[in-house]
């Protein structure tokens, strides 16, 4: 009966002494101190709305890059019945940007990303702008992940 209680009590010092520790980590979306993200007012005004959602910009103090942005939105139509009339739509963003350094005003880097999305039409016209609005939503979303993950791997 010792012996088994031993041997519990090294398995469970084993486990919880292993030295595990997970490699991937789901978190939320942590921007880095060092960049500070500028729209180009001229975009819609979702874009706009999206990138200051998803991008905090801090005071110029604390930053040292800069990376202006551009966004274009274009919408065409997936799949075209033998009417002619459309049952999906697709929403493509391309988001044109590029990396500065304040102070110098050098340019880092110039790229861009691409977000995408599709919507199926109902028969609402109420409901087709809500989807049409939810698709450009994860488009953006999307476009804009991919952006900073350049962004970021540019500026460290």
């Amino acid at each position: 009966m010792m012996k088994k209680i031993l041997f519990l009590f090294f398995c469970f010092q084993l486990l919880v002494n292993c030295g595990f520790t997970p490699v991937l980590k789901v978190t939320e979306y942590q921007n880095n101190t060092l960049v500070t993200y500028e729209i180009n007012p001229n975009n819609s005004y979702e874009a706009r709305q999206a990138l200051n959602s998803t991008f905090h910009n801090l005071s110029d103090e604390k930053t040292t890059f800069i990376t202006k942005v551009n966004i274009l939105e274009k919408e065409s139509a997936v799949n075209v019945m033998s009417s002619g009339a459309v049952s999906e739509y697709r929403v493509e963003i391309l988001i044109n940007f590029e990396i500065f350094r304040i102070g110098s005003d050098d340019l880092i880097y110039k790229s861009q990303s691409r977000g995408f999305a599709n919507y199926d039409i109902s028969n609402s016209e109420y409901n087709n702008e809500l989807l049409k609005k939810e698709a450009l939503k994860q488009a953006l979303s999307d476009g804009m992940k991919l952006m900073n993950i350049i962004v970021q791997s540019k500026v460290n």
